[in-house]
């Protein structure tokens, strides 16, 4: 009887659908496959969280650094946590360390045709994984092997860190999320006179226009075009906040999709199984590109790390993760401030100069030759009343004061001129110009030049620029 070896029939289960779990009923009978089915439920669940609401990238630790090792030149991982693009959290710990020279040695001839100028370029590339452990003894039919009698009881997750000959594929949500700041930034030039800027139809209209339509055709390289409009559109320093709430809401609901994996497939309901995507090589996350210099052994044999010359690490390219509580703080004490605030660097004194120049009051006129854009902008119809701004004028006066010093320019349509200064509000400040105790009307006003010196003091200490 010694002809009969292990038999084992195993029949083919389909994946488990992540957006089922059990409806447990009493008196139900739970197997394997329901247990199986309610564990992928619930941790595709915490990967859908993550994904979408999170992002991807290192979260902590994973620092790469270079050094000699016991077996030569290394690349060295720090512990630390990442969350990949389909996110799934992975962990490394301890510290890992990889050969170069052996890991040369095992590639041979494949990486002969990477080498430029006697440099290698790598991609560490850390993924998830997880292996069966804690084996224990199963129920089955008699003449088994040992090794048939006994079953893995566990999964323990685990990672895989390796060098790659070619970039991971980057996720196309994370360049275009990228593509879209860089956007914003170079089209939106604040300015602090609300004439002549742009609507937020203006805004949309222009962000609508430079989206690259996703083509299965072409490979993307751009998601949002840089020279779409060909110049910044001059938004009003007091519609940032909300010309940007529009800008972000139409990323959500409208320009995301585009863009976004769709991991669970297109499937959704009660009659349509879904079929998500499998595992593959891009749910990765890029730690770093790692430029080794390398040279043939002597008489043309394996590639080896050249000795002396440093090894470059570039992390330029490597996505992470800033947690809630930095973000609070950075919103808090970095970004809480007005952008378009004068801020004292350190070294100016408490009281300092911030415009100045002769302008006229006509809002139309040329004030070009004045000191910090400092201009005319509104003129009251019957009130002698003039209004003044210049750049980075902030009304703040808990943090800062400003000391206004006006002086008419000579001109025969006033007699006995005299100047007051009446307000100072969001946009600018105002001076009211009288005549022999009159008020002076606008038609007269434009044709009037002032001289003016704005002065700064600083009551306490303001955030730095």
């Amino acid at each position: 009887m010694s002809g009969f070896g292990p038999s084992t029939t195993t029949a083919q289960r389909a994946a488990p659908d992540p957006t089922k779990h059990v409806n447990y009923v009493l008196g139900m009978v739970l197997g394997v496959d329901d247990f199986t089915q309610e564990f992928a439920y619930l941790s595709e669940r915490d990967r859908w969280l993550a994904r979408d609401l999170l992002g991807y990238g290192t979260a902590w630790g994973l620092a790469i650094t270079a050094g000699l090792g016991s077996r030569g030149p290394e690349v060295r991982v720090a512990p630390g946590v990442a969350l990949s693009p389909r996110g799934q959290l992975v962990r490394v710990t301890p510290a890992q360390c990889a050969s170069l020279n052996d890991w040369l040695l095992a590639q041979g001839t494949t990486v002969d045709a990477r080498v430029v100028a006697g440099v290698l370029r790598l991609w560490v590339v850390l993924s998830y994984r997880d292996c069966e452990t804690d084996s224990v003894p199963v129920p089955g039919e008699p003449c088994r092997t040992e090794d048939d009698s006994m079953a893995p009881s566990r999964r323990t997750d685990d990672f895989k860190l390796e060098f790659r000959l070619a970039p991971p594929e980057e996720p196309t949500e994370e360049q275009a999320v990228r593509d879209l700041v860089r956007w914003l930034r170079a089209h939106m030039e604040v300015v602090p006179d609300a004439t002549g800027t742009a609507t937020l139809a203006d805004l949309l209209t222009a962000l609508r226009a430079a989206v690259v339509q996703p083509s299965p055709l072409s490979p993307e390289t751009d998601w949002l075009l840089d020279t779409s409009p060909a110049a910044p559109l001059r938004v009003y320093a007091g519609d940032v906040e909300s010309f940007l709430r529009a800008a972000l809401r139409v990323w959500a609901t409208e320009l995301r999709a585009l863009w976004r994996p769709n991991w669970l497939g297109e499937a959704q309901g009660c009659q349509q199984p879904v079929n998500a995507l499998p595992a593959s090589d891009v749910d990765c996350v890029l730690l770093a590109a790692v430029d080794v210099p390398v040279v043939k052994e002597l008489g043309g044999g394996n590639w080896k790390v050249k000795d002396a010359t440093p090894i470059v690490i570039d992390e330029a390219s490597r996505p992470f993760l800033w947690h809630l509580r930095l973000m609070q703080e950075w919103a808090l004490a970095g970004l809480a401030r007005d952008t378009t605030a004068v801020h004292r660097p350190a070294s100016l004194p408490d009281y300092l100069m911030v415009a100045a120049g002769t302008v006229p009051m006509d809002p139309a006129g040329d004030a070009k030759s004045a000191y910090n854009g400092l201009k005319a902008y509104a003129v009251g119809a019957a009130d002698g009343k003039v209004s003044f701004t210049f750049n980075g004028y902030a009304n703040k006066p808990d943090t800062w004061q400003y000391v206004i010093k006006p002086l008419l320019v000579a001109n025969t349509a006033v007699q006995a001129p005299t100047v007051y200064l009446v307000a100072f509000d969001e946009k600018g400040f105002t001076l009211q110009v009288f005549d022999k105790g009159l008020v002076v009307p606008s038609a007269t006003l434009i044709k009037l030049q002032v001289v003016l010196e704005v002065s700064q003091y600083f009551l306490k200490p303001v955030t730095l620029r």
